[in-house]
């Protein structure tokens, strides 16, 4: 399973789940198969619109399997939905943990 959080800073060690998804400054994506973790800044941060969208896509791309973050508007929920990612929101803390909470 990959595991997606909105993440404010590269280094999921230290960093702590971003409240904003579309506009995040890093993904932090684990790999509950291999171990692996990988950060990636959010190609969709400064986008003029459509940010939810983008980033979504951005994920799809990576086999993102559950994202975790903290909000959610109507775009990215139902962008995520018809993309198959399941979505746990409402998160704040750290990186780590969220990664816990969602199973991986």
């Amino acid at each position: 399973m990959r595991v997606a959080v909105s993440a404010t800073e590269a280094n999921h060690n230290v960093a702590g789940v971003d409240p904003r998804f579309g506009r995040c400054s890093f993904f932090a994506i684990y790999d509950s198969d291999t171990g692996e973790w990988n950060s990636f800044p959010n190609p969709a941060k400064e986008a003029v619109g459509g940010a939810a969208i983008k980033a979504v896509e951005f994920l799809k791309s990576k086999n993102v399997d559950v994202v975790v973050t903290g909000n959610l508007g109507p775009n990215a929920t139902s962008s995520l939905s018809a993309a198959g990612i399941r979505v746990i929101t409402g998160v704040t803390g750290k990186v780590l943990d969220a990664v816990k909470m969602a199973g991986g």
